[in-house]
């Protein structure tokens, strides 16, 4: 959010709330208190008495707290996009300016903008972080961001866009669609782009691919998760295969789960007995 958008829309907030309230307290906390704890850079200092004043009728407050939304640290971001989600009025301001800011050009801006949107988990705002989810002129971050975001809201409207982000030239947007994915509220299978992903180049990726896979027990990727259990130099995504197998419990898969016993890493030694037992 840009200086002058920043001041715009503290001054009409401020203006909204003047009208129709007067200062009182709420469950505790006070805008000395959040500045006090800005002041000190610590994250839980700063969440805590986020979370202290959440109920706290405060003009003072708005201003350091929308300057957090534009902290380096994501938990700081959240704590208080947090904090405006229980403010109606301010909820509505700031869901319209990080659409805006989502569909500018600042990877920066765009990045922080998801954030908000995520946490305020409104569906009217799956379109916009679809778009930028797949733009290749944002940072990979702010990409990454959306598609976190999302997740966060979890409706099936966003899997296009996740599918999309699955494809990502960078490793770091393709864990999150997955990680995603699995947030997706009634999501029915893995896909073909998940189970794409279980031989992905990124380890990292190849592990959550396989979870993915076998936390939705979707048969169509069986082939792959042997594949992977029996000849993947990573030992997270060798367990993590031999995991999804014995969800998806098929007993044809009993033979690379034997082997897989025999592993040289006792955590995909025993995860394959343990997966054996799951077999039909």
């Amino acid at each position: 959010m840009s200086t002058k958008t920043f001041t715009q829309l503290v001054a009409t907030t401020v203006a909204v709330l003047a009208m129709g309230s007067i200062a009182q307290a709420g469950r505790g906390g006070s805008a000395a208190r959040i500045q006090n704890a800005i002041n000190t850079n610590s994250v839980d200092a700063i969440i805590a008495e986020i979370e202290r004043s959440e109920k706290l009728i405060c003009d003072a407050c708005i201003a350091p707290v929308m300057g957090l939304l534009d902290d380096d640290r994501y938990a700081v971001r959240e704590a208080a996009a947090w904090w405006f989600a229980k403010r109606p009025v301010m909820k509505s301001a700031l869901r319209d300016q990080s659409i805006l800011d989502l569909e500018g050009s600042d990877s920066r801006m765009a990045r922080n903008a998801a954030d908000v949107l995520g946490t305020f988990r409104h569906p009217e705002a799956v379109d916009a972080l679809s778009a930028a989810a797949v733009r290749s002129d944002l940072s990979s971050e702010a990409r990454a961001h959306a598609v976190r975001a999302l997740g966060t809201i979890g409706v099936l409207a966003g899997n296009d866009a996740l599918e999309s982000a699955m494809t990502d030239t960078d490793s770091t947007v393709r864990f999150e669609a997955l990680t995603a994915w699995i947030a997706i509220r009634g999501q029915a299978d893995a896909g073909a782009a998940v189970v794409g992903l279980v031989d992905d180049a990124d380890a990292t990726v190849r592990a959550k691919a396989a979870a993915v896979v076998g936390e939705l027990r979707d048969t169509t990727g069986r082939v792959a998760l042997e594949q992977q259990l029996a000849s993947d130099d990573d030992p997270m995504v060798r367990r993590n295969a031999a995991w999804a197998l014995g969800r998806i419990g098929d007993r044809g898969s009993l033979s690379v789960l034997e082997t897989a016993s025999d592993d040289p890493s006792s955590l995909v030694r025993l995860t394959a007995r343990a997966a054996i037992y799951q077999l039909d």
